[in-house]
């Protein structure tokens, strides 16, 4: 009777261990998986977004986001000037100072008309202004003047100020827009049309980690949201430019920036994980393990983070160094629980157990979060 009850508790006693184990690796899943599918979601909804505003910028059609729509204005009057870009160079592309810099060629092509804006000594270039940038220097390569029709190319040294959106940073892509106005004179009087068959980008642009995809060159209206105190005109009144824009698509290429970035980070993950092969009772180097892997992870952060500006944002180099210490957290854990079964319930049958069972968990549950991160940052939606 007794050797009966003995295996009855034997078999009771396995059944509570293995729904205990079920347990914790239930909640292991859902630690990793609710806030993995949260932000993996996050990051995909910010390449749609990123799609949705290029789209609206790019459209003469539409204003751009969080403007206005612009007022439209008669042009049949206005001065046509052909106007065609070719980008020489961009030297620097600055996340961290919200800046980019390069060298354009821009070449105009108008014809006389003396009853139009300007008269007969009418040049687009005066006055042409860099909209949210500076021309820090221009040279002219050339100009051609045979009777009514004029030609004139311009090389111009242009400094652009742009907040870079850094949610998927460092999978990141951007649009680069250079946009020039003529100051002088508004969309009614003057009209830009762009030179499409000769626009382009040089081959020899390069950008240090990044890579010139695609262009992009449109004539946009804009308006300003006030008269900007001009006489006679009321302070209300949003006068309307014509705007030619030249844009650029880049995007980093390979994943050398991303391996760079977080080797430390992973290696920090795999030493916390080598610590469930420590037995428990070895204090020391089961738990030093976890607690160095968890000073590099945080350093590894505070570093990723020097190549970003200072924002609200969560980043996805944010997200993959929260999902390595959270991991390291998790085995520190572990490690604690396994420690109470093998000491306080005398079990280290058990704690053998959960830590094996544990290492492939934890082991899993990072892979999978950081693969579905990731393919919500590579999203192309």
């Amino acid at each position: 009777m007794t050797d009966r009850n003995n295996d009855t508790n034997a078999r009771l006693s396995q059944a509570v261990q293995s729904r205990w184990i079920t347990a914790w690796v239930g909640l292991l899943v859902v630690l990793f998986l609710v806030p993995t599918l949260f932000l993996a979601r996050a990051q995909r909804e910010s390449r749609r977004l990123e799609k949705h505003t290029w789209d609206m910028m790019l459209d003469p059609s539409t204003p751009d986001p969080g403007h206005l729509p612009n007022v439209d204005v008669p042009t049949d009057r206005a001065r046509r000037v052909t106007i065609g870009f070719y980008m020489e160079s961009i030297h620097d592309v600055s996340l961290h100072d919200s800046r980019w810099n390069g060298v354009i060629d821009v070449w105009c092509r108008w014809k006389d008309d003396p009853a139009a804006a300007g008269g007969a000594d009418f040049n687009p270039f005066d006055h042409l202004m860099a909209v949210s940038g500076t021309i820090t220097n221009r040279k002219v390569l050339r100009q051609i003047h045979d009777g009514v029709d004029h030609f004139v190319l311009q090389r111009l040294w242009i400094d652009y100020s742009k907040i870079f959106p850094i949610v998927n940073f460092p999978l990141d892509r951007h649009l680069l827009m250079a946009t020039f106005e003529n100051s002088d004179h508004p969309r009614q009087d003057l009209l830009f049309v762009i030179d499409e068959n000769a626009t382009d980008v040089s081959r020899r642009v390069s950008m240090t980690g990044y890579r010139h995809v695609r262009f992009h060159a449109v004539e946009s209206p804009h308006s300003y949201q006030t008269s900007r105190g001009l006489p006679g005109v009321a302070a209300t009144e949003r006068g309307t430019w014509s705007q030619a824009r030249f844009a650029i698509v880049i995007d980093r290429f390979g994943w050398g920036l991303f391996f760079k970035m977080f080797q430390t980070l992973f290696v920090a993950v795999a030493v916390a994980l080598l610590a469930c092969f420590i037995k428990p009772i070895h204090v020391d180097p089961r738990f030093g393990l976890g607690v160095g892997a968890l000073f590099a992870a945080a350093a590894n952060s505070y570093l990723t983070g020097t190549y970003v500006p200072v924002t609200n944002e969560f980043s996805l180099a944010d997200v993959i160094n929260l999902l390595g210490i959270g991991t390291i957290l998790v085995t520190l854990t572990e490690s604690t629980i396994s420690l109470w079964v093998y000491e306080a319930l005398g079990n280290p049958a058990l704690s053998r157990r959960l830590d094996r069972i544990s290492f492939w968990t934890i082991l899993l549950g990072f892979v999978v979060s950081l693969s579905l991160i990731l393919a919500g940052a590579l999203s192309q939606s």
